[in-house]
């Protein structure tokens, strides 16, 4: 079975549409996660940045956000965290690619895992880390 590492920037598409690009892509891949075509994971820092968009920047009332969230939880499973070696990596990525030191957990958490990861984030897009929606479900024949 393919494994993923899917970030923030995707997640969020699985359940807000207004203004997102490649959402049929994302909500493929969720698709196939559910119903265990893939196997895609998230890191626990998935849950405080999807928290902080819809809370922030969606503005979605706090029962929604937590609702929100268990159903990331439920859909998801258990977050991954990222070692101390992946922390470090984290670091030299972030540097290296001139990226937040989110995104650059992400990245560093995909090469811990040796899984792709799947990511809306052109930073991240652009430094080689990761692949778009569209190219991921592409490559896994999910269209």
């Amino acid at each position: 079975m393919t494994h993923l590492l899917v970030d923030t920037s995707v997640l969020i598409k699985w359940f807000h549409s207004e203004g997102e690009g490649a959402l049929d892509q994302a909500r493929l891949l969720r698709s196939a996660h559910v119903n265990a075509k893939i196997d895609a994971h998230m890191i626990d820092l998935a849950v405080y940045e999807v928290g902080n968009v819809l809370s922030r920047s969606l503005r979605w009332s706090a029962a929604d956000v937590a609702d929100q969230l268990d159903d990331l939880h439920a859909i998801m499973g258990p977050t991954l965290t990222l070692s101390k070696s992946g922390r470090r990596r984290a670091a030299v990525l972030a540097e290296t690619h001139a990226l937040t030191y989110y995104d650059a957990s992400w990245a560093a958490a995909a090469e811990e895992l040796g899984v792709a990861l799947v990511s809306a984030e052109r930073q991240l897009l652009t430094a080689g880390l990761a692949e778009s929606p569209i190219s991921a479900c592409n490559r896994l024949r999910l269209v």
